[in-house]
């Protein structure tokens, strides 16, 4: 089995550098919770265990985990390291104790703007480089020129996805909006993100737009998809993160050069544990050192974080000169999503996107919010976040795509939100986060 082959070549790695010999347990993500249970309740030895999509809280509840903080100085040099250097790798929200390391994806933070085909853009009589930032009201004066070109196509904005939320900076402090956020990097004020002024404006703009024609009409809620639309040229762009990658998948659907403007700088805003993967030491491992010395390697050694996230070089795949990921035909995609390992040492799929993305990562790294290190435990306020959540979904997509007058349906959508209890909410969050500050001061 090609997993075995890949757990041998990293003993050949491990053993030497760390004193470490792993064996692999597979098991589906999504049953990593009732499997993992019924494996502990049953005594079995698991030394490393990854927690993905979930959350640590209940793990730490059930006693599941072994705390690592007093094994990282002896045997997990690398991670304290990076921790120091600005990169959270430790999940200190949930618990005053350090119970897990974050897998580190490709890039980390939010961006926020439109991508467009540069010929669109051209043809306008438009000259912008990637990464430009714009406003707004820019978008006005863009989409006025491309649409007078007498273009059949349509802006990439739909019911859902919902766009909003790459427009201007907003931190959800590690849960989503409907219990407040922060605007902007500098605020620790928790407000309705409905309500604030940067969300009005959107709303302003895009029921312009639509007002103009520049959406389908059934915006709110046509099955037509963004993907099929960017490829099939009906789509002129769409709002989204901005990076290199989704610049690069853009032009490899359509063949054709794309770039991204900016409504945003980039920032890092707090980590939301449910929708992250946490390596962690589970209750019944028998070596917690070594388990550590060994999660240190998969963070810090990009040897090993090849040999987790590609396979074997010269089996799985090869590297081109410049260092890219070549993918064989004896590839298998065994680690599911790059759960294994640290993404941002290893080898990428093409080297000018790797070189990109360190760039997007020292951008992110620099420009963190006032939450950033915080998570906001809803659990009190679970009654009114579901009836909010049901307001939410009845009113925004036909909001933010611009298809109701704005007048009187963004006053009836503010009315129900404060109904369900959006206020109550927000101020639980508020004195949550005022907590976490003293505490951190």
């Amino acid at each position: 089995m090609d997993m075995l082959l890949v757990q041998d070549a990293v003993n050949e790695l491990s053993i030497p550098k760390a004193g470490v010999e792993v064996e692999f347990r597979p098991v589906s993500v999504f049953d990593i919770s009732s499997s993992v249970s019924m494996w502990l309740a049953a005594g079995e030895q698991i030394d490393l265990l990854a927690c993905a999509f979930t959350g640590l809280s209940s793990f730490i509840s059930m006693n599941m985990l072994l705390p690592i903080e007093d094994y990282l100085e002896e045997n997990g040099a690398g991670l304290l390291q990076m921790q120091e250097q600005g990169t959270a790798i430790f999940d200190t929200a949930t618990s005053d104790h350090i119970y897990g390391a974050l897998v580190l994806a490709t890039i980390s933070g939010n961006g926020g703007g439109y991508l467009f085909p540069v010929s669109a853009l051209e043809e306008a009589g438009f000259s912008y480089e990637y990464g430009d930032k714009i406003t707004l009201d820019d978008l006005d004066t863009i989409f006025d020129a491309i649409f007078e070109n007498g273009t059949e196509a349509h802006l990439g904005i739909f019911g859902s996805p919902l766009s909003s939320g790459y427009t201007f900076q907003s931190d959800a402090l590690g849960t989503t909006k409907s219990s407040g956020v922060l605007v902007g990097t500098d605020s620790a004020e928790v407000v309705n993100y409905y309500g604030c002024d940067e969300y009005r404006e959107y709303l302003e703009h895009v029921r312009s737009w639509y007002e103009k024609g520049y959406l389908l009409k059934d915006a709110a809620t046509t099955d037509i998809t963004l993907s099929d639309g960017i490829k099939n040229g009906t789509l002129i762009g769409n709002f989204t993160e901005g990076n290199w990658g989704l610049v690069d998948a853009n032009e490899q659907d359509t063949g054709e050069e794309w770039t991204a403007l900016f409504l945003n700088d980039i920032y890092q805003p707090s980590i939301a544990p449910a929708s992250n993967t946490f390596w962690t030491v589970p209750v019944t491992s028998q070596e917690p050192e070594a388990a550590v010395r060994f999660l240190n390697l998969m963070m810090t050694d990009s040897e090993i974080a090849n040999l987790l996230l590609w396979g074997i070089e010269g089996v799985h795949y090869t590297l081109s000169e410049d260092g890219a990921v070549v993918k064989t035909e004896a590839y298998v995609n065994w680690p599911l999503s790059g759960l294994h390992a640290n993404q941002r040492i290893a080898a990428a799929n093409g080297s000018e996107t790797k070189a990109r993305d360190e760039e997007w990562n020292e951008q992110a790294d620099s420009n963190y919010t006032m939450g950033y290190g915080f998570t906001y435990d809803a659990l009190n306020m679970t009654n009114q976040i579901t009836a909010i959540d049901a307001v939410i979904a009845e009113y925004t997509p036909a909001l933010e795509t611009g298809s109701v007058d704005l007048d009187t349906v963004y006053p009836e959508f503010l009315q129900k939100l404060e109904a369900a209890g959006i206020d109550e909410v927000v101020a639980d969050k508020q004195a949550q986060f005022d907590a976490w500050l003293a505490e951190n001061a």
